[in-house]
């Protein structure tokens, strides 16, 4: 089995655009002390560069388990607030195929580079204080953190379905002045993806 960079995807060769993907979001390091691991779920749109290299755009989002409040920041006073439901980010990636054996060969093995937004949502609780001294209402808001995220990732394709690993880094504390900048930002994705 060989892989060779000229040996790529060429022009006159149709390709499937839709890549639905479904796997598991593993955060770790001080980012998994506020969630543990949890499905995820991505839609991206795929068109053909130069060089037969491909860029994706589309959307990733996770359902974090084991949601664990953390210290929050806002209006001179710190409290707990927990992570929501789901998260995640909006993006492009860039993609190097390489095919694996030869011309008629289905396999291949793609380097990608991922860049984009990323959204860290969040229950915040404010207590608000009535007209009367004896009363106090809890306000509840969903809101997000939001930074950028890179990551690299590598894909292995056998005809339409394969099966990938992403690195991605969100520093969701450099870009808040909510959350301390080691807030957490490393997470894993691994995932099985259909061409459509």
């Amino acid at each position: 089995m060989m892989a060779n960079a000229q040996d790529t995807i060429t022009d006159t060769i149709p390709y499937q655009r839709i890549l639905i993907e479904a796997g598991v979001h593993i955060p770790f390091g001080k980012l998994a002390d506020k969630i543990g691991a949890g499905p995820e779920f991505g839609i991206w749109y795929r068109s053909r560069m130069l060089n037969n290299d491909f860029i994706d755009v589309g959307i990733s989002l996770y359902i974090p388990g084991n949601r664990r409040g953390f210290d929050y920041q806002d209006e001179g006073s710190n409290y707990k607030v927990k992570p929501a439901e789901v998260s995640g980010m909006v993006g492009v990636r860039m993609n190097k195929p390489y095919r694996l054996g030869d011309v008629n060969s289905k396999k291949t093995l793609e380097w990608s580079t991922i860049g984009g937004y990323a959204f860290f949502m969040y229950n915040d609780r404010k207590v608000r204080t009535g007209n009367s001294s004896t009363r106090n209402d809890v306000v509840g808001n969903t809101k997000a953190l939001s930074t950028f995220q890179i990551g690299q990732g590598i894909k292995f394709t056998n005809n339409n379905l394969g099966i990938q690993l992403n690195y991605n880094y969100t520093p969701y504390g450099l870009l808040s002045r909510h959350v301390p900048d080691n807030f957490g930002s490393h997470s894993f994705t691994i995932s099985i993806f259909y061409k459509l």
